[in-house]
């Protein structure tokens, strides 16, 4: 039986990057979520990118690729030192919210109303 303070088992996956993104305005605690998550991925030899001012970039996407330092940082253990207690939110935030004009299953048929999730889709590929 394994010790209740060992480690967990790796998970299995064939993924190697995983992007993280804080939108819905300023919230208590941010930096702890956003660094608690990003830890437990590279934990697991996954990189991971903090998508800068929640979806504002993603919902504009235009096919340009996504610029690091302007769009997304490197998540990195050097990165997330010390910053579970900064002010601020690390990677920021913002209210867009690009399923806003979809309220119904019969939406997502829509591609006017599915347009901006689309554009957030086509920017993370």
């Amino acid at each position: 039986m394994p010790d209740t303070l060992s480690r967990p088992p790796r998970p299995e996956h064939d993924f190697r990057r995983a992007a993280i993104l804080f939108a819905g305005g300023p919230a208590p605690a941010a930096n702890a979520v956003i660094s608690t998550a990003a830890v437990s991925f590279l934990r697991n030899d996954i990189e991971v990118l903090g998508i800068k001012h929640g979806y504002s970039n993603l919902v504009d996407f235009d096919g340009t690729p996504l610029v690091e330092g302007s769009h997304y940082i490197r998540l990195t253990h050097q990165v997330l030192k010390r910053t579970r207690n900064s002010q601020g939110i690390l990677i920021g935030t913002a209210r867009t919210n690009p399923g806003k004009h979809v309220s119904h299953a019969s939406h997502l048929d829509d591609p006017e109303r599915t347009a901006p999730l689309r554009r957030v889709y086509d920017a993370l590929r």
